[in-house]
């Protein structure tokens, strides 16, 4: 049980990012702004989960973890309901923000209890699986949302949200014990913040395995920004079809995350990793070609879409834990950091891929080759510090 409420802690951010995106017409009219508006509503979510991941980590390392998560879990819970009260989107953009930062507590302390009650295997089985989850939420929650419109109107879709927060509420309260001792503890404010990440960025081996991560996410978000256009305007598919398509590769990254889980008790997570980059470098660089000499035909395009997804769930949750071993002290600080880089290199994959244009899917296939290819060169750069393939698990004598 304490799993199933770390891992909701992991996805509650990442749904709420982007389940409503299917309303957005409605909410438009209902609120009587424009697109533009609207869009500022999913800028100001970021805003507030990179605030609140800044502030939880360093403040849960100095205070604990339980009082701070359950602040943000209540102020998620708090927010989401305030959205589906919202009389205009004014409202509803600072409302976002705090539920923003909300999610960012959850996201972070989430990850910095696990770091605290476990090490080893258990550490990295657990991680794929919290990281499996938090990595696919983003790309189902449209679905999500536009099967709660099915049935309801878009002010339902943050009553999910807060029903959500809720169940995560009473399960820390009854479930999730106090995982920081007070001697572990960090005296000090701002100043040692900042310390931890100097430190923190002073180390090889963290550093390179966030980048592992934020440059994979960047690859996935690429994919995520323009896959609907390439499908449907280029390929002629549905949106049903579409809908389907990329439920297929979302569901690939998830039983990844969970086969990767059950392999770390037996292959060292940077094993794991190494097979994910190759399959999503192949994947990534047949798209090129089919971009560039194939006129982009879909026999290429979608199997290369499910091999650039579904590996991510290799990548992330082993990336994740290695970095997180090599910041053990101040788990909080690490954590934020390495939802930081995630988040940032995620939230601008989307511009960049918009603004080369949506005349062609070369844009989105050049993201994704470089966003693989410099995930490779940090997994390189990371080389075997971390235990690698010595069969020895970080964290273990």
């Amino acid at each position: 049980m304490v799993i199933l409420v770390l891992t909701t802690l992991s996805a509650i951010g990442p749904l709420a990012t982007d389940m409503y995106i299917p309303a957005f017409p409605e909410v438009a009219e209902q609120l009587g702004t424009t697109a533009s508006r609207m869009q500022l509503t999913i800028t100001a979510f970021f805003l507030g989960t990179a605030s609140g991941q800044i502030v939880a980590g360093p403040l849960s390392d100095r205070l604990g973890r339980r009082g701070p998560l359950l602040i943000g879990i209540m102020l998620c819970l708090l927010a989401s309901i305030g959205c589906a009260l919202a009389p205009s989107v004014e409202v509803l953009l600072v409302l976002r923000v705090l539920q923003g930062i909300g999610g960012g507590f959850g996201m972070v302390l989430g990850r910095a209890v696990l770091i605290d009650m476990t090490d080893g295997p258990e550490l990295f089985r657990i991680m794929n699986i919290m990281q499996g989850v938090g990595g696919v939420a983003p790309i189902v929650a449209p679905l999500l949302g536009g099967i709660i419109l099915v049935f309801g109107q878009w002010r339902e879709i943050f009553l999910v949200i807060a029903a959500m927060s809720l169940i995560s509420l009473i399960g820390v309260i009854f479930l999730i014990p106090e995982s920081l001792p007070v001697s572990r503890r960090h005296s000090g404010g701002f100043r040692t913040f900042l310390r931890n990440c100097r430190t923190l960025l002073g180390r090889r081996i963290f550093v390179a395995y966030m980048l592992v991560n934020a440059f994979s996410a960047f690859a996935l978000m690429a994919y995520v920004s323009a896959s609907s256009f390439v499908v449907q305007e280029m390929l002629g598919f549905t949106s049903s079809e579409y809908s389907v398509s990329f439920a297929i590769n979302s569901m690939g990254m998830m039983a990844m995350s969970l086969l990767s889980a059950r392999l770390t008790r037996t292959i060292h997570p940077r094993k794991l990793i190494r097979v994910g980059l190759i399959v999503v470098s192949l994947a990534s660089f047949s798209l090129l070609i089919g971009s560039l000499f194939l006129d982009t035909p879909a026999w290429i395009v979608l199997p290369a879409f499910f091999f650039t997804v579904a590996p991510q769930g290799m990548i992330f949750g082993n990336g994740g834990a290695l970095a997180s071993d090599q910041a053990r002290e101040f788990a909080g600080t690490g954590s934020a950091m390495l939802g930081l880089g995630f988040s940032f290199s995620a939230s601008i994959a989307a511009p960049l891929v918009g603004v080369a244009g949506t005349h062609s899917s070369l844009p989105m296939a050049i993201a994704m080759v470089c966003g693989v290819l410099i995930s490779g060169a940090f997994f390189v750069m990371a080389g075997r510090g971390s235990g690698a393939d010595t069969g020895r698990m970080p964290g273990q004598a």
